[in-house]
C-alpha cells in the first residue's frame, strides 16, 4: 500500500491546528505564550525544508509528520491569538502624529496598506482629505496623492511585528465618489463610511479586528476577506449593495438596521458555523432572505463563505 504523504500532512496539520486552538480557547494553553512563540516563525520554514530534503529517504514519513505537527501547531496558535496580535506587535501607540491633506476631484481611489496598530477611517464634511499618522519610534506613513488617487502605506522597515505600533487617522470628504481598498495587518481597525458614496469597498484584514459601519453610507459593492481575526459590520437601509464576506480562522458579525432587505447565500463546510436558520429569515436551499425581499426597492445581497470560522447575524448585544 502506498501512503499518500500529502493527505497525511494536511490531515495531521488540520487535527493539530484544531486541537491547539481548542486548548487555547478552553484555557489549557496560555495565549500570551502562543503570541510569543510566533517570534520563532522561521522554525516553520526549517522543518518544511527538512521534510523536503528527506522526502526520498526512509525518513520521508517522519519528516512529513514533523512538518504537519509544526505547521498545524502554528496555524492553531494563529487562530487562537489572531484577533489580539495587534496588541502585541508593538508597545504603545505613538504620542504625536504628522498630518497631511489634499483635495480630490469628483471621484478618487483610496488605498491603505497598514501594519500593526490602530487604523481609523471616517467621512468628513470638510473639502479636503487628511491623513494623520505616526509610528512608535519610527516614521509616519508614506503618502502618494493626486486629484484622483490617495495611497497610504506603512513605513518600509521590514519588521512590522516588532517595529513599533502605528496610528493612522484618515478623513475623506463626502463630496467625492470612491473606491476604497484597505489591507490592515495586526490592526484594530475602525471604518465609518456614513455619508460617503463608494462604488467599491474592498477590505482584507489579517490577524486583527475590524469594525465597519455602513449606516447612512451608499456602497455598490462590498468585498470583505478576513483571515485570523474578527469583523463586525453594520448595514443601513438606504442603498442597493452586492457583497461577499469570506472568513478563514475567524468570525464575522453582521447587524442590520430595521427594514433592511437582505439576501444571504451561504457557501461553507463542516468547519463553518452560522445562525441563519434561527434568524427568522425565509430559506430556499442555501439562500436566506428577509420577508418581502423580492419586492423591496432597495436590496442588499451578500455571499458568505468560510473555513474554520463563524458568521453571526444580529448577535445579542449588537455589533461593535
Amino acid at each position: 500500500m502506498t501512503l499518500n504523504r500529502g493527505l497525511l500532512f494536511w490531515g495531521l496539520a488540520l487535527i493539530t491546528a484544531g486541537a491547539v486552538a481548542l486548548a487555547a480557547q478552553q484555557g489549557y494553553l496560555d495565549k500570551d505564550a502562543l503570541r510569543d512563540l510566533w517570534r520563532l516563525w522561521p522554525v516553520i520554514l526549517i522543518v518544511i525544508g527538512v521534510s523536503v530534503v528527506v522526502s526520498r529517504t526512509p525518513f520521508a514519513v517522519v519528516g512529513t509528520v514533523a512538518a504537519a505537527l509544526v505547521v498545524g501547531g502554528a496555524g492553531g496558535a494563529l487562530i487562537a491569538v489572531g484577533p489580539t496580535l495587534s496588541l502585541n506587535c508593538g508597545t504603545g501607540d505613538p504620542t504625536s502624529l504628522t498630518s497631511r491633506s489634499g483635495d480630490f476631484g469628483s471621484s478618487a481611489g483610496v488605498e491603505l496598506d497598514f501594519n500593526c496598530g490602530t487604523l481609523s477611517v471616517a467621512m468628513t464634511d470638510n473639502s479636503a482629505w487628511t491623513v494623520a499618522s505616526g509610528q512608535r519610534g519610527g516614521d509616519p506613513a508614506r503618502i502618494t496623492a493626486s486629484s484622483d488617487r490617495l495611497e497610504v502605506r506603512s513605513p518600509d522597515n521590514g519588521r512590522w511585528w516588532d517595529g513599533g505600533r502605528q496610528r493612522w487617522e484618515v478623513s475623506l470628504p463626502t463630496d467625492s465618489v470612491y473606491t476604497l481598498n484597505a489591507s490592515p495587518n495586526a490592526a484594530d481597525t475602525t471604518i465609518d463610511l456614513g455619508g460617503g458614496r463608494f462604488s467599491r469597498v474592498s477590505l482584507n484584514p489579517n490577524a486583527g479586528s475590524l469594525t465597519l459601519d455602513l449606516t447612512d453610507a451608499d456602497v455598490e459593492r462590498l468585498e470583505l476577506s478576513l483571515n485570523a481575526g474578527s469583523a463586525s459590520v453594520t448595514i443601513g437601509t438606504a442603498m442597493n449593495m452586492r457583497g461577499s464576506l469570506s472568513v478563514n480562522a475567524g468570525s464575522i458579525q453582521v447587524c442590520t438596521l430595521g427594514g433592511v432587505a437582505v439576501e444571504y447565500t451561504l457557501d461553507s463546510n463542516v468547519a463553518f458555523s452560522h445562525n441563519l436558520d434561527g434568524s427568522g429569515l425565509v430559506r430556499v436551499g442555501d439562500t436566506w432572505s428577509t420577508s418581502g425581499y423580492a419586492w423591496a426597492a432597495q436590496q442588499i445581497r451578500l455571499e458568505i463563505s468560510g473555513n474554520a470560522g463563524s458568521f453571526t447575524l444580529n448577535p445579542e448585544g449588537g455589533c461593535g
